[in-house]
């Protein structure tokens, strides 16, 4: 078999993390959906840049699950 070249191994890193984060969502979404409850800390799944420089604490376009949004 042929050696991969950096950009394949930079690629397969970055599709195996991606994967992991993947299952960690799932893994999140089914435990929310069995217990009937939501996340203990809702700003930590928020896409939001929490900085106070953007005035509301959000990004243009970007998603939150805050019940206040």
């Amino acid at each position: 078999m042929y050696p991969r070249s950096k950009f394949q191994e930079v690629l397969l890193e970055i599709r195996q993390e991606m994967a992991r984060e993947a299952d960690f969502d799932v893994d999140l979404f089914a435990e929310i959906v069995r217990t009937g409850s939501g996340p203990r800390d809702a700003r930590i799944h928020s896409l939001g840049d929490q900085s106070p420089a953007t005035g509301n604490g959000r990004r243009k376009g970007s998603l939150s699950i805050d019940s206040d949004a």
